[in-house]
């Protein structure tokens, strides 16, 4: 059988190298493939030899997650940039071990060896496969190309020959293992391109009014489209010589970069699967968002600047000993230590892709001066606005509705759920949200935790033993106004209970940003006498203190930074209750919660302001 070429040799075609790669991407693919080797399991007497070893605990005990053989790729590349030989032999070994798991339909399970598990990853472990094995085919006798072109044409045949499935990250990834495998497979049926071109439409197809790819969970969601489907759209365009197609995934992609931070991290605070947030690439389980801004920074500088900023966040605040950790403060937490081994292979996955594929892209020479980011941007179709000053950025969101996902996991009628400022502790995060309640829709990537609760800023009224918040508000109207030096944001709904049923409580919240500072003005309303409590979360780095000054105001201090001052108006601060239930795994944060006390009187429109500036 006639033996492919490396994928990189097969782009020779584009054009010349348009930037040198940032050697810090080199070196972290292999501090993460390190890692993984140093998991694997050597022993050939076992019945998993080469498997990865999971080092969590929790929710399983060590689990071997199938999904890991996806690491036979970043294995491989750091072998031919190295010819270090414990790399090839480590990816030889993964991916004799994910054969063997291999279902006679192709397609591999999360739960293996149950054949009625989640079978999805399928199209990520044929990504790997086929992306590895140009680079390591000419090391393997003619038995083992026998069994590695066996499996990715039956897991090819499995991917082309089932409808589009789940979420629409899998249409693109669908799309790229398809590519991938006909690259590789001698005289590839024509369907398999067919159908890889059908996922790509119907991709294309779900992006709404904003450039916002709609599907996760039937709705959208930051994190699993920056680092996957916008990746994988930009990486289709560059393996078929689509050009439109890249310019389009570009377009995709400077909508979505709304969202990242200036520390490099990754607001998915709003989206429908935030559930799972990490800062670090938006979510734990998708390859991450390295290969969609190196894939296309070629196109806009600043978007490999950006990519650029988040490998940084990576290196500087998300590895312990050679893993990716859930977030911050995962060290503090038994639940989350060691961390589960999903995010280590997923990132040297997209770190692979970089390595192999952005060296080709076309070199664009820019001429558009660098234009700073807006200073506020507004996504009517979800409801979030996402507001930069000087020394400030924030997301408000009043996103809700999503079919799939209830309003404990999703809503968050109109409150600030992400809020950095410089010079705020370590990384700049000073208040983040998280599940309204925590639960465990994806168990197997979710550890099981106590009664958390949640690290949003909110309003919140206890009714007859029922609970009413504005974080349950699905329904709350935005508006975006410019005030003198500054911006407000502005969503007014009604506290709801988790199944949607209104109280009589009313609201108007206002968020005003200005250089510096922040201010939130309440305005309440209700038919009844009600006590209404303001529960401000604020990240609580190791060594932050929280200093009552008076009634009125709170002292906070970040280690290493100034001192910042929570001051009410027509309200009362306290400590809140339980500081040790604001601690959420994702995004891995914990805080400490002040609240604030307001008596609402019938028909009688209640005031109040909160304002956060440094001292």
């Amino acid at each position: 059988m006639k033996l492919r070429l490396s994928l990189c040799v097969l782009l020779l075609g584009f054009p010349a190298l348009a930037h040198a790669l940032d050697a810090r991407y080199a070196a972290t693919l292999q501090t993460l493939c390190d890692s993984l080797v140093a998991t694997q399991i050597t022993e050939r007497t076992s019945p998993d030899f080469g498997a990865l070893v999971c080092p969590s605990r929790n929710p399983q005990e060590h689990p071997l997650h199938s999904r890991a053989a996806e690491a036979v790729y970043p294995l491989a590349v750091v072998y031919r940039t190295t010819r270090d030989a414990r790399y090839r032999e480590a990816a030889r070994h993964l991916a004799d071990w994910l054969f063997a798991k291999q279902q006679p339909n192709g397609a591999w399970g999360e739960d293996w060896p149950k054949h009625d598990g989640w079978n999805g990853t399928t199209y990520d472990q044929l990504i790997s496969l086929a992306g590895a094995y140009p680079i390591l085919a000419p090391e393997l006798d003619t038995t083992e190309r026998t069994r590695w072109l066996r499996a990715i044409r039956s897991a090819a045949e499995f991917t082309a020959a089932n409808p589009a499935i789940a979420n629409i990250n899998y249409h693109p990834t669908g799309a790229v293992a398809l590519e991938l495998a006909a690259r590789v497979i001698e005289n590839p049926p024509p369907r398999w391109r067919v159908r890889a071109a059908e996922l790509i439409r119907l991709t294309l197809a779900s992006v709404n009014a904003d450039n916002l790819i709609v599907g996760e969970g039937q709705g959208v969601d930051l994190g699993y489209n920056l680092a996957q489907s916008i990746g994988y759209l930009a990486l289709y365009g560059l393996l078929t010589h689509d050009e439109p197609l890249r310019h389009r995934a570009g377009e995709l992609l400077r909508a979505h970069a709304a969202f990242v931070y200036p520390n490099g991290s990754i607001d998915n605070s709003w989206g429908t699967r935030s559930f799972k947030w990490t800062y670090e690439s938006g979510t734990k389980t998708a390859p991450g968002v390295y290969f969609s801004f190196a894939l296309l920074g070629d196109q806009d500088a600043r978007l490999g600047e950006l990519g650029d900023r988040c490998l940084g966040y990576l290196v500087r605040d998300n590895l312990a000993d050679g893993l990716v950790t859930y977030g911050p403060h995962a060290a503090r937490h038994a639940s989350t230590q060691p961390p589960c081994l999903y995010s280590t292979f997923v990132r040297a996955q997209s770190l692979a892709t970089v390595i192999e594929f952005a060296p080709f892209l076309p070199s664009v020479e820019i001429v558009a001066p660098r234009l700073a980011p807006p200073p506020v941007r507004f996504f009517p179709t979800v409801n979030v606005a996402v507001v930069r000053t000087e020394k400030m950025m924030a997301t408000v969101s009043a996103y809700g509705g999503i079919a799939r996902y209830g309003r404990e996991l999703v809503s968050r009628g109109g409150s600030l759920t992400n809020l950095w400022l410089e010079g705020f502790g370590p990384r700049g995060f000073a208040q983040t949200s998280s599940a309204t309640r925590y639960q465990r829709p994806e168990p197997a990537h979710m550890p099981i935790e106590g009664d958390l609760l949640p690290l949003t800023p909110r309003i919140e009224c206890t009714i007859d033993g029922v609970r009413y918040t504005n974080l349950f508000e699905a329904n709350g109207t935005m508006r975006i106004d410019r005030v003198p030096d500054g911006f407000a944001v502005t969503v007014a709904g009604q506290l709801r209970d988790a199944t949607g049923h209104t109280s009589d409580i009313g609201y108007v919240l206002t968020h005003r940003f200005y250089r510096d500072r922040l201010v939130k003005h309440f305005e309440l309303t209700s038919s009844h006498d009600r006590a209404v409590t303001l529960v401000e979360p604020f990240v609580n780095d190791p060594d932050t203190t929280f200093t009552r000054r008076s009634a009125t105001e709170f002292e906070i201090h970040p280690p290493g930074s100034a001192t910042w001052r929570l001051t009410a108006r027509d309200a009362n601060l306290r400590a809140g209750e339980n500081p040790e239930r604001y601690w959420c795994p994702f995004p891995a944060v914990e805080c400490y919660p002040i609240v604030a006390d307001v008596q609402l009187h019938a028909n009688t429109p209640t005031v109040v302001e909160l304002e956060l500036a440094p001292r």
